[in-house]
């Protein structure tokens, strides 16, 4: 068997499986090449489970053991191809046996590792489907909590910067989805959320989808509550030897995606930048010269 028709029999199962074993397969569908390189110890513990879910995961797709599944993506390899206080527990040992050095080297190494990954042909194929979609919106609705909030954050000003038409919801007093009110059919949500996802985001989608608005999804898994509720989806990889995941992709998309649509709005775009430099002149906003204290 090839992995990539063990991995779509994986992706049939994930939903009938349970939870422990859930958590196992999401781990080897969102790090293939870890499967092949580490052992299984390691991998439980980095998906969250006791190694004994990892061989029941095995068993359950139909091979001896868990030993004869990473035999198959090392193969594929070979042709070319936790929860917080855990990470943190593991961070601080790496630490202790590295030292502050070693460690850095390895969060950039990481990081390195990911914004390459963004390059591929499949994910650049996905990030111009979805500014496909979000050009044709009348208008853009952003939406990310917790640490996605910040990425969602950052769409918005960029491409409010370029003149688009994008609201941002959040707002104090739980008013964030308020501006949904007035949302329908030719709107585009554009919906962050990275394991562990947010309670809210998902539901908040699933009402935007009940207003007739398309979804445009940055998220982690292809078994992610977002994929299927969205029209297009990009993933982008949030792993890190840190104790707590990665944001650093998910904020280089959101960039590329507001590049992109600037690009696309042509003058609409420049006679807005105009206008905002302008105001930003008369307030004095930026600081352009520092001069020295005598």
């Amino acid at each position: 068997m090839l992995e990539p028709a063990f991995r779509s029999r994986l992706l049939e199962s994930f939903e009938t499986m349970p939870r422990q074993l859930r958590a196992a397969a999401q781990w080897v569908l969102d790090n293939p090449r870890d499967v092949a390189l580490l052992s299984m110890r390691v991998q439980a513990q980095r998906a969250g489970v006791t190694p004994a879910s990892m061989t029941r995961l095995a068993q359950r797709m139909g091979f001896d053991g868990y030993d004869s599944l990473r035999d198959l993506y090392a193969e594929q390899l070979r042709r070319g191809e936790k929860e917080f206080l855990g990470k943190a527990e593991a961070l601080m040992a790496r630490r202790k046996r590295g030292g502050d050095g070693a460690l850095a080297f390895e969060l950039a190494e990481t990081l390195e590792r990911h914004m390459a990954k963004l390059c591929d042909a499949a994910t650049l194929e996905t990030v111009t489907r979805a500014a496909a979609v979000l050009a044709g919106a009348k208008r853009i609705y952003a939406l990310g909590y917790r640490s996605s909030y910040p990425v969602a954050c950052h769409f918005a000003y960029i491409y409010g910067l370029a003149g688009g038409a994008v609201r941002l919801l959040d707002g104090v007093g739980g008013t964030g989805p308020d501006p949904l009110w007035e949302a329908g059919a030719g709107d585009v949500l554009l919906a962050i959320s990275v394991k562990p996802y947010t309670r809210a985001a998902v539901e908040l989608v699933d009402y935007a989808r009940s207003r007739g608005l398309e979804i445009v999804a940055i998220t982690d898994s292809v078994v992610s509550p977002l994929v299927n509720r969205a029209g297009a989806v990009i993933i982008v990889p949030t792993e890190s030897p840190s104790f707590f995941h990665t944001m650093a992709p998910a904020f280089a998309i959101a960039e590329t995606l507001a590049a992109i649509l600037a690009a696309a709005a042509g003058d609409r775009a420049l006679a807005a930048m105009r206008d905002v430099e302008r105001q930003f002149d008369t307030l004095s906003t930026h600081i352009y010269e520092t001069r020295q204290r005598s």
